[in-house]
C-alpha cells in the first residue's frame, strides 16, 4: 500500500467516524424506542392504565383499530388516537400487591415440593 493509497483512505476515517457515531448515538436508540412504542400500543386492552402524550390518566375501556377509547374519570370516555398514547403504567400498590402473590405462589411451591 503507497502512501497515496493510506492518504485516501485516512481522509474518509472522519466521515465514517462520523456516520457511526451517528447510527450509535441517535438512530439505533431511536428504532429500539419506536418498537418499544409499538409493542406497548399492540398489547393495549381493556383495563390497561395509560397515560396520554398530553398527560391525560385513564383506564382503557376499549380498543379499536386506530383509537383508544380511555375512562378518565368515572363514566367520562374520551376517545385517543393510538399514537398519542404515550405510556402504560402499573400503581405502586399494584405492583407491591403482584409481588407479594408471586413470593406467595413461590412459598406454596417450595411447600409442596419439600412435603413430596
Amino acid at each position: 500500500m503507497s502512501d497515496s493509497d493510506f492518504a485516501a483512505i485516512s481522509s474518509y476515517a472522519p466521515i465514517l467516524l462520523m456516520v457511526l457515531l451517528f447510527y450509535l448515538l441517535l438512530y439505533r436508540p431511536q428504532k429500539k424506542q419506536q418498537k418499544k412504542q409499538q409493542d406497548m400500543l399492540a398489547r393495549l386492552q381493556k383495563g390497561t392504565k395509560v397515560v396520554t402524550r398530553g398527560g391525560i390518566m385513564g383506564v382503557v375501556d376499549s380498543v379499536r383499530e386506530n383509537t383508544v377509547m380511555i375512562e378518565v374519570s368515572k363514566g367520562v370516555v374520551i376517545e385517543v388516537a393510538k399514537p398519542m398514547i404515550g405510556t402504560d403504567y402499573v400503581t405502586k400498590e399494584e405492583l407491591e400487591h403482584e409481588q407479594q402473590e408471586a413470593v406467595a405462589k413461590y412459598n406454596a411451591e417450595k411447600e409442596a415440593e419439600e412435603s413430596k
